[in-house]
């Protein structure tokens, strides 16, 4: 199944942004959380090969660290540059079967849209959801999976 990325904007949209007249997250690492296990969920549906992804749920507290320490930073570009870091660790080193995640390589794109939806408070919901989800799906799609060269089917010594 591919990866859309207005099923992550309405994720992230009705889950980690706060509506006007909301209630804020208790903690920076509430909100952290609520960041991870949108991504997490959504990433879980990627495929390579046609392998799943296999670590998407159990990497979810790695990213939820680095998520909370972007959030923390107080200075938008800072922020987008800790957010983008995140996700890259996060993908980086996925398992799709037998095969491996290798970074990015478009960290660039989710690190500038990042930088815009912290830069710009007065922007809506959805247009601040559907930025960061852009960002994530760039880097989502330039990611590449490596997977063990295939040798032969097993065989007796002889």
């Amino acid at each position: 199944m591919p990866l859309v990325p207005s099923a992550l904007a309405s994720d992230l949209e009705s889950s980690w942004l706060v509506p006007d007249g909301g209630d804020y997250p208790a903690s920076p690492s509430e909100s952290g959380d609520k960041f991870a296990a949108a991504v997490a969920s959504w990433f879980g549906g990627a495929m390579a090969a046609g392998f799943p992804c296999s670590t998407a749920s159990a990497r979810r507290s790695q990213l939820a660290s680095g998520a909370t320490s972007a959030i923390q930073a107080g200075d938008p570009s800072l922020a987008a540059t800790q957010l983008a870091l995140a996700l890259l660790s996060y993908m980086v080193g996925q398992v799709f079967g037998p095969g491996v995640a290798m970074p990015p390589a478009a960290m660039g794109a989710a690190q500038s849209a990042a930088s815009a939806v912290f830069s710009d408070l007065e922007a809506s919901n959805s247009a601040r959801a559907n930025q960061i989800a852009s960002g994530v799906h760039a880097m989502a799609s330039s990611t590449i999976v490596v997977f063990p060269p295939v040798i032969s089917p097993p065989s007796p010594v002889s």
